[in-house]
Order: structure tokens, then C-alpha cells, then sequence
């Protein structure tokens, strides 16, 4: 079920990345703007509704939150596919929102069930499982959402999938054993604002948890910038089609998948997090070594015709730049090995009965830094930034909040 979940949120998602790319957008500063803009809106409706949905996750059976869920995902697809028929923007923005806001409801269901389910020993194991099958999930989703949209009748075969893999959610939920209610005093607040700061204020006070939370959500302040601008990258500054779109998505979607499956199998079922400054610190130089290779396609010594596309093969073929993959893939690697032992932190720190809120926090934490993420874009292309430079001062930045947590000596004692 969260298989189907996340290979339909990115087959659309891609799908209208690559509309927005290829068709619906005339230069590299309005893709930038459109694209982030899209990243912007999926991502608002978690900062909004984070912490009514952990209430809601903390006080009703969580089976039948599921279902409920996920017949809205029907209703809301039939939006999408709206948008993807009649190719209109403020459709497909409207379809991303609701998308975004059913995964925000979602989401805190999804990672405080786990604990209920499993031995603490086999937490580290099982967001292993999770967050790779996930990934899996993403990859397969983003190779059918770009290479799908892009065909004859693109958009008919993508909405047709849509609402397929749609209802196929709906029937695996019915298939969800009962649970039964958490914490039936759990007090449900529908002010969104307040119930945010009192949700936010009231989880810090697990502060190993509420650390991870911290350290989980910078890794999605850099994963949003890098996902919602490829497509940008690929064709602006490799002058490459959607195919080399499509292999760097799948290159990060895979190593992301690779990096949480040995983050499981070598921890030996212990979080243990000292490694993590180093991980970021890698992830940086992987990121400055990509821009660096991109930057030679200008070299005199590389013949292109920057006015037709390149294909995956001819991309392929050129050196150094095709090495970015190679980077692009080392670097997810290093994301999924940093990401899942935060995860069971998080799980394992934080009560029981206060986990899919705090769940709910760390949502809602992500989402303002992927919506941040989003703005400081805008506000870079606003400011003639090139990507480039803009992913050379992300990788700066990531490098001195290594600095600050190595400064903390280790993450298992908060950041």
C-alpha cells in the first residue's frame, strides 16, 4: 500500500515535471520558477496540516485512517488526471496541492505504525525495508512518470495509471488488519496554526527524538532542491533531453534505496550516528565534483550542438560530464545511509502514544524547510543566480552544518 502510494504521487509528479520541462515552459528561468513552484505547493500542506493529522493518527484505529486516506486518493487522481488531459497549470498546481495534503495525513500513520508492529531490535531493519521498497517505489514511478508523458498519447496512458494504481490502493487497504484506538483523550485541536506550535512545542521535550527530527529535515532541504531542479540541471546545463532527466532521477532514486539497505545490514541493529557529519560532508563534495563536470560542457573541447538535445547514449558518451551520474548516485547513497537510522532514533525516543505526533512533527519541520528550499530558488533565479552557483552555495552550506553537528561530538546526543 505505501508501495502504491509513493510509485503513484511521483508517476504523476514526473509526469507533470516533464510537461512542465518540455512543453508548458520556454526557458531555463521559468521551468526553474514553474518547477519549484510545483515542489513548493506538494510540499505546503504538510507545514499546514502536519499536526491535525498526527492528533487524528494518536486518537482514532489507524486502519481505519487508512482507508479513508486512501479512497480520497481516487477522488483526488481524477483531479490530476483533469489537469494532465486539458494540460492546464492551474490544475495540475491544484491536483499537486490536494496530492500533498493526502500525504500529510498519511504520513504520520505510515512511520508510528511500524513500532507498533515490530521489536525494537528489528526497527532498524524494518525502516531499512521501508525506506528502500519506498525509494523502489519513487524510482519505478519517476521512470514511468518521465519516460510515460513523453509519448504518443502521453498523458492519456499517465492518467489512466493514475487512477488505476489509485483504486489498487484502496482495495490493499481493505486488506490493513484492525487496529485499535491509541489514546482516546488525545485532545484535537482544528485550529492548524496553534495546534502546529503547541504540537511543536510540546514534542521538544523528547530531545533526542526532536534532534533527529532536525537532522532528518536538513536531508530533505537538500533532497527537495536537488530533485525539483534536475530537470532544470539536465537540460539547461548538459543541454540533455528527458531521457538523461530520467537516468539522473532513477541514479538518486536507486542510491538512495542502495544507501538505506546498508545503513540496515551494517548497523548490526544499533543506531549509531558519528558517522553522520561525514556523510554530509561527502555529500557536499560529491555535489561540488557534479557541478564541476557540468561546467566543462562549455569547454572548448566539447563539441555539441547546444541547440538540439542531447540523448542519454551521447550523453553517455562525453567525459567528464557523464561522471555526474556517477556523483549524483554516490550521493544518494550517502542520503539513504544518513536518513534511516535517524528514523528509528526518532521512533525509538519518542512514547508511544505521542509518536505519530511527533511524526507529525518532524512533517511539519521537513516541510518548512522543502518549501524554504523552494523559495530561496525563486528568490535565486529572481537574482539572475545560474543552478550552478545556487547548488555550489547549497554544498557550502551543507558542509557548515556538518561542522555544527561534528561540533556536538555525536548525534545520539542531540545536534
Amino acid at each position: 500500500m505505501q508501495f502504491l502510494g509513493a510509485f503513484n504521487d511521483n508517476l504523476y509528479k514526473n509526469a507533470m515535471v516533464m510537461l512542465i520541462a518540455f512543453q508548458l515552459s520556454q526557458s531555463d528561468e521559468q521551468t526553474g520558477l514553474y518547477i519549484t513552484l510545483a515542489a513548493g505547493i506538494f510540499i505546503l500542506p504538510f507545514f499546514l496540516f502536519s499536526a491535525f493529522a498526527g492528533q487524528i493518527a494518536d486518537h482514532f484505529p489507524k486502519s481505519v485512517l487508512i482507508r479513508k486516506i486512501k479512497l480520497a486518493e481516487i477522488l483526488i487522481m481524477a483531479t490530476g488526471v483533469l489537469g494532465l488531459l486539458s494540460l492546464q497549470l492551474e490544475w495540475l498546481y491544484v491536483s499537486l496541492f490536494l496530492m500533498g495534503t493526502q500525504s500529510a495525513f498519511f504520513g504520520p500513520i505510515k512511520y508510528s505504525i511500524l513500532p507498533e508492529v515490530l521489536q525494537e531490535n528489528q526497527l532498524l531493519r524494518g525502516n531499512g525495508w521501508f525506506s528502500g521498497s519506498t525509494f523502489i517505489a519513487i524510482l519505478l514511478g519517476t521512470i514511468a512518470g518521465g519516460s510515460g508523458v513523453v509519448m504518443e498519447n502521453g498523458t492519456v496512458w499517465i492518467s489512466s495509471a493514475v487512477m488505476g494504481v489509485a483504486v489498487l490502493g484502496y482495495v490493499a487497504s481493505l486488506l490493513v488488519p484492525a487496529t485499535s484506538q491509541q489514546t482516546a483523550d488525545v485532545k484535537i485541536d482544528k485550529n492548524i496554526f496553534r495546534s502546529t506550535w503547541q504540537i511543536i512545542r510540546s514534542c521538544r521535550e523528547f530531545s533526542q527524538a526532536f534532534s533527529a527530527v532536525l537532522a532528518i529535515s536538513w536531508f530533505w532541504f537538500i533532497g527537495a532542491v536537488l530533485l525539483s531542479q534536475i530537470p532544470t540541471f539536465v537540460k539547461y546545463t548538459f543541454f540533455a533531453n528527458e531521457d538523461v532527466v530520467v537516468a539522473f532521477l532513477t541514479m538518486f532514486s536507486i542510491g538512495i534505496a542502495v544507501g538505506a539497505g546498508l545503513a540496515a545490514k551494517l548497523s548490526k541493529q544499533r543506531v549509531n550516528l558519528q558517522y553522520h557529519p561525514w556523510l554530509l560532508v561527502s555529500m557536499s563534495l560529491l555535489l561540488m565534483l557534479s557541478v564541476w563536470v557540468a561546467d566543462s560542457i562549455a569547454s572548448p573541447t566539447v563539441i555539441h550542438d547546444t541547440s538540439v538535445l542531447m540523448g542519454l547514449g551521447e550523453f553517455l558518451g562525453l567525459w567528464p560530464e557523464s561522471l555526474s551520474l556517477v556523483f549524483m548516485f554516490v550521493l544518494a547513497v550517502a542520503g539513504g545511509a544518513y536518513i534511516v537510522p535517524l528514523y528509528t532514533q526518532l521512533q525509538i525516543k519518542t512514547p508511544q502514544n505521542t509518536r505519530a505526533r511527533m511524526i507529525a512533527v518532524n512533517n511539519i519541520v521537513n516541510a518548512f524547510l522543502m518549501v524554504l528550499s523552494s523559495i530561496l530558488i525563486m528568490v535565486g533565479y529572481m537574482f539572475d543566480l545560474t543552478l550552478p552557483i545556487m547548488l555550489l552555495i547549497l554544498a557550502v552550506f551543507n558542509l557548515a552544518i556538518a561542522g555544527l553537528f561534528y561540533r556536538r561530538s555525536t548525534l545520539n546526543d542531540g545536534l
